[in-house]
């Protein structure tokens, strides 16, 4: 596919992957863990969308504390690329740091937003349908790619399509009618059932200066607070100026502060295998299974166990009589969980604070 000289990226890769702990921590969460091949997460984000990207385009969004890491894993991206934030304050502010750093180089950019901890199975087409976004981002629209839902999933927010704006070769373009929050299970599959709902995914495309349009319409204070930094970008006072403003920014993201309050969003839908890796289910559902539906990282030996996750690449984890069960041992730490409460292992990780445990966390 072809590289274009306006298309820029921002990957997001901050937060600690509470959910996927104990081999997700602060020094070492997620996106920066090989978790699927010899690559980590954030890798194989940079991998993806190198073919229609070019590497000196690509920028990174993510906590001080990991730049280091992220420019060693990395080499490619020029080290200026990789931003870091004094702390989270979530995904609006985040971006509007991105996007001044792209403006600097091409006011005239195209920016596409995705997030380090995505797993897709068709990278081909998930390039094709980034192309087609850029492509409606170009003419003035914020766009946001849809995956088709393959079922009544709870967990994700939904989008509601409206009328049929174009169709790029096989691809149709759709005006977003509604963002929808998480639903319960009984609308979840009316959604479905509808097949005029998608999931929110995350990932993103518009023109900077669009962007910046509805950032100064919807997020006036954060506009303002952004404009503060972008003064000092290029100085000697770059990560002053950063630090002091950026303590005072709130959080927001830019589902809520920009993409739900927009009267100009496109919807592209996607079907290219795309999994948000929030939780051990989710790789329990991702990798590859043996003959008892099992998915072993390491060494196992069970009796009467099928549908579990055996986690433990140093040391051999026996079973006996498990069914749809998460085993994890990283030596220091052992989780074991039904796979039906996955999600609630960042409750681990907050009763660890509160107990002061910090060398787990």
């Amino acid at each position: 596919m072809k590289k274009t000289n306006s298309l820029y990226a921002l990957i997001l890769a901050g937060g600690t992957g509470t959910r996927l702990w104990p081999r997700s921590r602060r020094e070492s969460p997620k996106q920066l863990l090989a978790l699927f091949s010899k690559r980590t997460m954030l890798q194989e984000t940079c991998d993806r969308i190198l073919p229609i990207i070019p590497a000196d385009h690509i920028f990174i969004g993510t906590n001080e504390g990991y730049v280091d890491t992220v420019r060693e894993q990395l080499p490619d991206v020029p080290p200026e690329n990789v931003i870091g934030e004094p702390e989270g304050h979530g995904t609006a502010p985040s971006i509007g740091l991105g996007a001044l750093r792209i403006q600097k180089l091409n006011p005239d950019a195209v920016m596409v937003s995705l997030h380090a901890d995505h797993y897709i199975e068709r990278a081909d087409g998930f390039s094709r349908a980034l192309t087609a976004a850029a492509r409606v981002a170009a003419r003035g629209d914020l766009v946001t790619l849809g995956i088709q839902p393959r079922n009544p999933e709870t967990g994700y927010g939904y989008i509601h399509r409206g009328e049929l704006i174009e169709t790029i070769g096989a691809q149709p373009v759709y005006r977003v009618a509604e963002f929808m929050e998480k639903p319960d299970e009984a609308t979840a599959t009316r959604f479905v059932e509808s097949g005029e709902y998608y999931w929110n995914s995350g990932i993103f495309a518009w023109r900077i200066s669009t962007l910046w349009e509805e950032y100064e319409r919807y997020q006036p204070a954060l506009c303002e607070q952004l404009k503060k930094i972008d003064k000092g970008l290029g100085t000697p006072r770059e990560q002053l100026t950063l630090k002091r403003v950026w303590k005072d920014i709130r959080n927001e993201t830019i589902d809520v502060g920009i993409m739900e309050k927009s009267q100009r969003v496109a919807v592209l839908p996607i079907d290219v295998g795309l999994s948000d890796v929030g939780s051990w289910a989710t790789l329990l559902d991702l990798l590859p299974s043996n003959t008892q539906n099992n998915v072993v990282v390491g060494e196992h030996v069970g009796v009467d166990t099928q549908s579990s996750l055996l986690y433990s690449p140093n040391r051999l984890i026996a079973t006996v009589g498990l069914t749809d069960m998460i085993v994890v041992d990283t030596g220091d730490a052992i989780l074991v969980c039904p796979k039906s409460r996955a999600q609630e292992v960042k409750h681990i990780v907050e009763a660890l604070k509160q107990n002061n445990k910090h060398k787990y966390l």
